[in-house]
């Protein structure tokens, strides 16, 4: 069975870092033909037992899962990724909302941890539609961007996944300074 440890660490990190909120944002790692991910309900900085959810018939054992399951399972169907994680970010929703471009091969930081952003519409969270297009564009792009809502990345391991969110978040970040000078 895969480790808990680190989805539930890196749930803790994002809290910590403001790039979701006590009960917003999910992570999960793949473990063969099932995943572990963050239950539906149970406050982000307090997890202590993760969902178990089969690729074979989305079926679970444990916590009810997180409302993106869905989207989480489409993309470990579709991807060769290990690692799923969803944040709130609030200045990539910002940046996206406001219309500016965020383009990661344009600081060296941004370019070497993500290799493709994507952007998906806004849609229902939880929705069948957003895990279908979410899925769709992660046989591209290690990062969407759901414009109003977040971002999903994917990653080998959550911390992975973590880092290119708080690459996409220092982007959005240099992208609303550079809007904020130019005026």
């Amino acid at each position: 069975m895969c480790d808990a440890r680190p989805v539930i660490e890196v749930m803790k990190l994002l809290y910590q870092k403001g790039m979701i909120t006590v009960l917003s944002g999910n992570a999960s790692a793949r473990c063969g033909d099932v995943f572990l991910i963050t239950p539906s309900g149970v406050p982000k900085n307090d997890i202590k037992e993760l969902s178990v959810v089969s690729l074979n018939d989305l079926k679970w054992r444990g916590p009810k899962p997180s409302i993106e399951y869905k989207m989480h399972a489409l993309i470990y169907m579709k991807t060769d990724a290990r690692s799923v994680v969803h944040a709130h970010n609030p200045k990539a929703v910002l940046a996206a909302k406001l219309g500016l471009p965020l383009d990661p091969s344009e600081y060296v930081e941004t370019a070497y941890a993500i290799r493709e952003l994507a952007r998906v519409p806004p849609l229902e969270a939880g929705s069948e539609e957003l895990a279908r297009r979410v899925a769709e564009e992660s046989t591209r792009a290690d990062v969407i961007l759901l414009e109003g809502h977040g971002a999903v990345a994917l990653g080998k391991d959550p911390y992975e996944a973590l880092n290119k969110l708080e690459a996409l978040e220092y982007l959005a970040e240099l992208a609303l300074l550079e809007r904020a000078v130019r005026g």
